[in-house]
């Protein structure tokens, strides 16, 4: 069984203010484009008011950031907002924690800014740098800081030129979400530890994918074998094969109304019915209806044919763990049950590639073993 390390930092400055914490956690997660979330206890210790009230220190919300260790590796990293606490009866205080992107969903976008021909990472950046240097009047200069987060180098070869309108107050988590629809880019914070050890989070971007290929990125996933179960999702309630988007260009004298559609002429011709999503883009402000035809054409792919989702669960001790997966890489699964029988000779039932979009660990503990679940997207045919 691995062996699990929680500790905290300041938000703003870094410093380190409780470590070897007595946490205990059900589970956490993180996923592309996606705010991850973290279920875990601090144990309350009632022997020992002095250290019990430094602990308490250690996890104030807002102020504090979670961190935890896999084997030494940081594998999860953000911010405490919130006491879940219901009863003094059990002994433990549970916390609401997130990823370092819930950041952004506490940063108002309050001023007007056009970024003529901007590359779309370009764009992320400048947003980022936005939200984390605002200054508020009579308030200490590095209220918006976050201590140790960076954001990756590189171009992604799209340009375009984007308006944020200040005085629609919209979040910079709903404009950075806007951009990753838009234009299919793919982010994720990813928790560190520098050379000095010092805990940081850099923003990843990547276009199209984050993550390694197959088999470079060396996940393979078996069932039987490491695996001891997996869910077959097919989603298709929620998918569309045409999308309708609307956005209002508020640059004129009036407003109007500018559109664009996408759809999936393969999905159709295979005999799928025709199914259609009406989605608005208001978030940022276009002023052509080529810019929400680019929208549209990028929402596609989210929704467009039956989404193959497996969730697979494999216990906590078996290669690969989550210290030794990249999100985004492409992964081997090779399955062979009732739902996948196998022709016979031993050939799996089914074998394919997809990407690791999204994992939850769960650490365990003296009543439960370690185990996580690996989410699966993107499947490709088989290699």
């Amino acid at each position: 069984m691995s062996q699990y390390r929680y500790l905290t930092t300041n938000l703003i400055t870094g410093q380190v203010l409780g470590d070897w914490l007595p946490i205990e956690a059900e589970s956490l997660s993180r996923q592309i484009n996606t705010t991850g979330t973290a279920t875990v206890s601090l144990d309350l210790i009632s022997t020992n008011p002095q250290q019990n009230a430094a602990n308490l220190a250690a996890v104030q919300p807002r102020k504090s950031v979670l961190w935890c260790l896999q084997d030494n590796a940081v594998v999860w990293g953000g911010p405490i907002w919130d006491w879940n606490h219901q009863s003094i009866l059990d002994g433990t205080l549970p916390l609401g924690c997130s990823t370092m992107e819930s950041i952004f969903a506490h940063r108002v976008i309050n001023t007007t800014f056009t970024l003529t021909n901007y590359d779309i990472f370009d764009v992320v950046r400048y947003l980022v740098n936005y939200a984390l240097t605002k200054r508020v009047s009579g308030a200490p200069s590095n209220c918006a800081q976050v201590a140790g987060f960076s954001v990756s180098s590189g171009e992604s070869g799209i340009r375009d030129t984007v308006t944020f309108d200040g005085t629609q107050y919209q979040l910079v988590s709903d404009a950075l979400t806007t951009l990753t629809e838009t234009y299919e880019i793919e982010m994720s914070a990813r928790p560190y530890q520098d050379a000095d050890g010092n805990f940081k989070t850099n923003l990843d971007l990547a276009y199209p994918y984050l993550g390694l290929p197959f088999p470079a990125s060396g996940l393979v996933y078996n069932f039987d074998g490491n695996l001891t179960d997996y869910g077959w999702q097919a989603t298709g309630s929620t998918s569309g094969n045409y999308v309708w988007a609307t956005a209002s260009d508020e640059s004129g004298t009036t407003d109007a109304t500018l559109t664009g559609f996408a759809v999936d002429l393969a999905d159709l011709n295979a005999g799928y019915p025709l199914s259609e999503v009406a989605e608005t883009a208001d978030v940022v402000d276009w002023t052509t209806d080529a810019q929400v035809q680019n929208y549209a054409q990028g929402f596609l792919p989210q929704v467009t044919d039956t989404q193959l989702t497996p969730l697979l669960t494999m216990p906590g001790d078996k290669y690969p763990q989550i210290k030794q997966t990249i999100l985004g890489s492409a992964a081997q699964l090779s399955l062979t049950s009732a739902l996948h029988p196998s022709p016979g000779g031993g050939v799996p039932g089914y074998t394919g590639v997809g990407r690791v979009t999204g994992w939850t660990l769960m650490p365990g503990g003296s009543q439960e073993p370690e185990s996580a679940q690996i989410q699966i997207g993107d499947l490709l045919l088989s290699p």
